[in-house]
């Protein structure tokens, strides 16, 4: 019997147990011994034949392995990572198929993966880069052309480069020639694992003089793409609000906290403005921002990690923009001014962005100050530093409520700028401006100056809604993000189509905006259910499940079925779940929710009922609205 075994990167603890037992067993072993560690030849057995393949040809090989299968001896063909990257095993096992001699293969961990654990690198991040190429130049073995770099790099995905290290101007010139920008980052890992291992960051334009400075010729591998860069949008793998067979999402923090939970990319060009850079990253964490400093310079020992800027700053801005809800240069106005330039858009969309001299004496919004919260984060950062806030925008030097803020602080969804900017207009020229909300959202004692609530929805300037605003509206709209909960209930097997049609017809004739919907939610007796399960998932909502007990547990004026009972243990499954989930979800703490003097909580879910209970096909649905407090500040 022939065993093809994968021996790992180079470390012998690297192996797997599986391959080091067969070293162990084997009464001959071929190794690659160019290549393969010959420390882990130490865990062969007494008077077992050990071959250097370096030496040897195809014939030969085969001729070593005949001879031990006719002896009816363990062979070990040993090659370095997985045989099956360039390992060259299929020729080798066609001719012991010719001559009838059993194999198999274990697998290894290729030195790809050894490189990977080198850089701590994540080869395909979310919303970077979700592909893996793994090729090699031609050189004295070809390639096929359809799979030349030149052709391969049209991707720009990860690129993961074996037998290349010699010809490092020729796959930088394909690389670029394919599409990859020449500041695209790259990396060198030299014997990946082994004692001598080494890494070395560069971009592919210094791909070749990185490697001659270094002397590296061989036994490297090269990867190349935005992922060394190490800044991708959170996976919803193990995202807590996002269902999967496994696991139902977990109940939401309350909107005010999720709101906060942001990605924000700081970038300085100093030594002491790198050291800002990471206080500032700091304190942003612990107001709930999920920070990344990239700098031209090391940061102070212990501190924030530090990711070296190793791009051009505008491209690092383009893809900042992408990833990110606040950009922040600490250094001069005017590099931030040219980094942002070509990407701003829209106020609407555009990411806050601020700058921080490095005597921190000043913190200046430059791009939405009121939707993108920039104007605010100046504000915190300014208390923190104990700095100057430059603030430019009319609402904030005078002091007057800003709508635009005043919706993105609260997570509602600004549905007319014009309106909106008309409504500015007239608060900074002293006129009183209504405001309509669901019950209890607006405190009276909390409004601004200027602002009145008004009971009647038609005598709203500024309108909060779950509803998909009507064309002849003459409010500004503003709808609560992710604040309705749709319970469902359906038989079993109700087909994703199905679920899909009678959700998107509960929404249009009632008039409930998708902005507004958080998730589904429904008996735990459909946590099966696939066609429910894909809907949460194509439409990326959230997707509670609840106890019968649970439900019943609800007091109030629900839709009762005998029948629905008798199947699942709860009179009702849509409205219950979604006056639940409502619920739970809400910010069911604060004093004016405690001040409607419901004797239970189960009271206060069902008040939460905005859409009762309707049946078609089989599938139940109603509607939820979750308690917000709205802040004025």
């Amino acid at each position: 019997m022939v065993y093809f075994v994968g021996a790992g990167p180079g470390a012998p603890d690297l192996i797997t147990v599986r391959g080091q037992r067969l070293i162990e067993q084997a009464d001959v072993i071929i190794y690659a011994g160019s290549l393969v560690n010959p420390e882990l030849l130490q865990a062969a057995k007494a008077g077992c034949q050990i071959h250097n393949s370096a030496f040897m040809t195809l014939e030969e090989v085969i001729a070593v392995m005949t001879a031990a299968e006719q002896e009816n001896k363990v062979c070990v063909r040993l090659h370095t990572g997985d045989p099956s990257i360039y390992g060259a095993i299929r020729e080798q096992m066609d001719e012991l198929q010719k001559r009838g001699i059993p194999y198999e293969s274990c697998p290894g961990v290729s030195s790809m993966f050894g490189a990977a654990a080198a850089l701590n690198l994540e080869y395909t991040l979310p919303g970077v880069s979700q592909t893996v190429i793994i090729s090699r130049t031609a050189g004295r073995t070809p390639v096929p052309e359809r799979e030349s770099i030149r052709q391969l790099a049209a991707h720009q995905s990860t690129m993961v480069l074996f037998l290349s290290a010699g010809q490092m101007e020729a796959l930088a010139e394909e690389l670029i020639g394919g599409g990859y920008p020449p500041e695209t980052p790259a990396a060198i890992v030299y014997k990946a694992s082994w004692p001598e291992e080494k890494t070395f960051l560069c971009r592919i334009d210094n791909l070749a003089e990185t490697a001659r400075a270094n002397k590296i010729t061989k036994t490297a591998l090269v990867i190349v793409g935005n992922v060394l860069q190490g800044a991708g949008q959170r996976s919803k793998l193990y995202d807590p609000t996002f269902s999967t067979e496994f696991r139902a999402a977990a109940e939401p923090e309350q909107q005010a906290d999720k709101m906060m939970s942001q990605n924000a990319a700081l970038a300085s060009f100093t030594q002491e403005g790198t050291q800002l850079a990471q206080g500032i990253a700091d304190y942003m964490e612990q107001e709930g921002w999920d920070c990344r400093v990239w700098s031209t310079h090391k940061g102070r020992e212990g501190g924030h990690e530090v990711i070296p800027l190793q791009v051009g700053l505008q491209d690092w801005a383009g893809k900042r923009f992408a990833d990110s809800r606040a950009l922040v240069f600490v250094g001069a106005s005017g590099i931030a001014v040219r980094a942002i330039a070509p990407f701003v858009k829209d106020k609407l969309t555009d990411p806050a962005v601020l700058v921080v001299d490095e005597a921190a004496k000043h913190v200046i919004p430059l791009l939405s100050g009121h939707v993108g919260g920039a104007n605010r984060l100046a504000k915190d950062l300014s208390d923190h530093l104990g700095a100057d806030p430059v603030l430019t925008t009319a609402t904030d030097v005078r002091g007057r409520f800003a709508v635009d803020t005043f919706a993105a602080e609260n997570g509602l969804v600004l549905t007319d700028r014009v309106k909106a900017k008309k409504i500015s207009a007239d608060i900074l020229a002293g006129q009183e401006i209504g405001i309509s909300g669901p019950e209890g959202w607006l405190g009276k004692e909390d409004l601004p100056h200027l602002i009145r609530q008004t009971e009647e929805a038609d005598a709203a300037r500024i309108l909060i809604d779950w509803r998909q605003p009507q064309e002849n509206e003459k409010a500004l709209c503003l709808i609560p993000e992710k604040s309705v909960w749709i319970g469902i209930g359906c038989k079993k097997g109700t087909s994703e189509k199905a679920l899909e049609e009678a959700f998107e017809e509960f929404l249009q004739s009632h008039r409930i905006d998708p902005r507004a919907v958080a998730g589904l939610a429904s008996i735990s007796l459909k946590k099966e259910e696939k066609g429910l399960l894909a809907l949460a998932e194509k439409r990326q909502l959230s997707l509670r499940f609840y106890e019968a007990e649970q439900l019943e547990g609800l007091a109030g004026d629900f839709s009762e079925s005998a029948f629905v009972r008798e199947q699942t243990g709860t009179s009702n499954v849509c409205e219950r779940a979604a006056c639940l989930a409502a619920w739970r979800s809400g910010e069911r703490d604060s004093a004016a929710w405690r001040s409607r003097e419901q004797d239970s909580e189960a009271r206060e879910a069902r008040d939460l009922l905005i859409v009762k209970k309707e049946k078609a096909d089989g599938i139940t649905l109603a509607a939820a609205l979750a308690y917000r407090r709205l802040k004025f500040e």
